[in-house]
């Protein structure tokens, strides 16, 4: 017990022994858990979405895991707004008995575990972690039922985007809303809502008035100073990122994107003309190609791998908006999404994947991917699996 691991306290919290128990905080609140949440990343918190029952209402958000509540501070994390999510600190025991406070000054309720363990005899010799009711979705539906689920909610996902895209457009300039998608994917998970602010408190208006007296070759240059003005006076999660993901990179990836566009006929109308010139079936490099920026001047800002996932979840649903499903271009970027080849993993995916037992062959295009991302938001966040289309009616 004294030399535990986090991995085996992991196990523990998501094991059937935590399960439809009444808890005991450290602090007297009794809890239940209705769901451990999913595993978390390399940085940030342990588990993601958790649920929590207590006397006050349900808790909604992460969950860290120490041996000792005393790792909390020991690791930063006191310091480190990543974790201000955080709803509950779980560990094996409180040696710090002060509770645990939050970089933006919360408290949060600390549940030691060995209480428990004790009262089992000892530690089990078996953890076993319950599966979803998904887990054997494959053997029971088949395939083939599988794939025909995660197209149909890709595309409900899809619907779901242009929609957003298309109330948004009934009260700005079309070029500002593709403009402020394109900062929100630049942003990366971490930073997305600061970009999306950004670009609304530096609207394309504004950066064109600053670079009209420049000549249209310094204007991505211009844009930069303009942008990253704006964004020292925002807030910025910079902890557990790449230095070429930074905000101030991206920033620039944004300026000589904007730059590009707005030299040749602009942003929306660039891109726009783009997807209906790239081949619905194999033409997506192309697409890729018109989001890509390299050069001596400015650097690789902005590789294929990000350009992709610009390219599914703003570029074709905001072409999808603008047209509409009757016309000519709606048609070729739904077609477009439907064809697109698979997105590198995220958290999210690589969770579902596991929880539905699937192989890679069946989550083999960017639509799938997107349909597991519907399922999770809309239905295991929810734990609304007696809803979910993966389960029988």
């Amino acid at each position: 017990m004294e030399r535990m691991k986090e991995s085996l306290l992991s196990r523990l919290w998501q094991s059937d022994v935590m399960r439809n128990r009444e808890l005991v905080t450290a602090g007297g609140e009794w809890l239940k858990v209705v769901y451990p949440g999913r595993r978390g990343g390399v940085d940030g918190p342990d588990f993601r979405h958790a649920i929590i029952a207590t006397n006050g209402g349900e808790l909604r958000g992460d969950v860290e895991l120490h041996v000792r509540s005393s790792g909390w501070q020991a690791h930063g994390h006191h310091r480190d707004p990543n974790y201000n999510g955080v709803i509950l600190h779980v560990v094996m025991w409180d040696d710090r008995y002060g509770g645990t406070v939050l970089q933006d000054g919360r408290a949060v309720p600390v549940l030691p575990l060995h209480p428990y363990v004790d009262d089992l005899g000892g530690f089990p010799t078996t953890l076993v972690v319950p599966e979803e009711p998904c887990g054997d979705v494959v053997m029971r539906l088949g395939e083939h039922a599988v794939r025909e689920v995660l197209d149909g909610a890709g595309e409900e996902r899809f619907r779901s985007k242009a929609g957003q895209f298309q109330a948004k457009l009934a009260i700005n300039e079309r070029d500002q809303v593709l403009y402020e998608g394109l900062m929100r994917a630049l942003g990366y998970s971490r930073n997305s809502e600061s970009f999306e602010e950004l670009a609304r408190r530096m609207p394309l208006r504004m950066l064109k008035e600053i670079a009209q007296d420049s000549c249209p070759e310094k204007h991505g240059q211009v844009f930069q100073r303009a942008l990253s003005a704006e964004a020292a006076l925002l807030q910025w999660n910079l902890a557990g990122i790449r230095p070429l993901n930074m905000p101030p990179r991206r920033i620039g990836a944004a300026a000589y994107l904007l730059a590009h566009y707005l030299r040749n006929g602009g942003l929306a109308q660039g891109l726009l003309q783009l997807v209906m010139e790239t081949d619905a079936k194999n033409g997506r490099r192309k697409l890729e190609d018109g989001l890509i920026l390299t050069g001596s001047d400015h650097g690789s800002l902005i590789g294929r791998a990000r350009a992709g996932e610009m390219a599914v979840n703003i570029v074709l649903s905001f072409s999808f908006a603008v047209a509409g499903e009757r016309s000519k271009l709606g048609r070729h970027a739904l077609e477009l999404y439907q064809n697109y080849p698979k997105l590198g993993e995220n958290h999210i995916t690589r969770q579902m994947t596991r929880q539905i037992s699937m192989g890679s062959k069946l989550v083999n295009s960017a639509r799938r991917q997107q349909g597991l991302i519907h399922l999770y938001s809309n239905f295991c966040l929810e734990r609304k699996c007696g809803e979910c289309p993966l389960m029988p009616a």
